[in-house]
């Protein structure tokens, strides 16, 4: 007995709620349970064991399904929605179905009643080990990497002839300025080769004036920082061309 005794000690302070509405079956379990080393406190019926698990913190849970009011299965269901307890089913129900039923339910245990003691003990123990290792693992677990901020998003909207800053701030655009912002934005963040800018506007690569573009550019730029106080993230690529360089949609 000794050395079963300390066996079932290895899962240190573990405290065990048993739901038995028989009082003698409970208080004979409770009192073995202890004998042997657990932690046990008996209740006869749900209300009683929701009324103790405010008052005190329990690893484990005993329930029996006949119960009078909520029966053991709806306990269980409450549980496994609600907390990490572990729960072992002793039942004088012992088909095949109420076991399955039992376990598919979230039971990490099943047993029939009569039951000898120190079995229950072992599987209680067994169960409490398995319940101390999860919780080591889950603080070994690294925390979630903080969320970065959104980058902030423009929108160009053909709708309205606007470009819309993060900010929600609309800048009126010429028909220009649109296809310009149009042809960068479908790249965007990519640089945009003049070009492309010229076939925007519907030019020739070999006879367009592109100084045109760079003052209507120049335009945009000082409309843009007088509407929003900010530059625009329209960025020149010398000899080749230009990019939008934020993050930008198309509505």
């Amino acid at each position: 007995m000794n050395g079963f005794h300390t066996e079932l000690n290895s899962p240190s302070h573990l405290r065990v709620i048993i739901v038995e509405d028989e009082q003698d079956l409970r208080e004979e379990t409770e009192l073995g349970l202890r004998s042997l080393g657990i932690e046990a406190a008996g209740v006869a019926d749900a209300a009683a064991f929701y009324r103790a698990l405010v008052s005190k913190p329990y690893d484990i849970a005993v329930l029996d399904i006949g119960l009078p009011g909520e029966d053991g299965l709806s306990i269980l269901k409450y549980l496994r929605s609600s907390s990490n307890m572990g729960i072992v089913m002793l039942t004088a129900r012992g088909s095949l179905n109420d076991r399955v039923q039992g376990l598919n339910e979230g039971a990490d245990a099943y047993m029939v009643k009569p039951v000898d003691l120190k079995e229950l003990a072992s599987v209680l123990c067994s169960l409490g080990r398995r319940l101390a290792a999860m919780r080591v693992e889950r603080r070994r677990q690294p925390s979630p990497a903080p969320a970065l901020p959104a980058a902030p998003v423009w929108k160009l909207c053909k709708t309205h002839w606007s470009l819309i800053s993060p900010d929600g701030v609309s800048i009126p655009l010429t028909p220009k300025e649109y296809a310009f912002l149009n042809r960068l934005v479908e790249k965007c963040g990519q640089p945009v080769p003049r070009a492309h800018i010229i076939h925007a506007f519907g030019g020739e690569v070999d006879d367009f004036d592109f100084h045109r573009v760079e003052v209507m550019i120049s335009r945009l730029r000082r409309k843009g920082k007088a509407i929003t106080g900010e530059p625009l993230p329209i960025k020149a690529l010398p000899g080749f061309g230009f990019s939008f360089t934020a993050d930008c949609t198309l509505t």
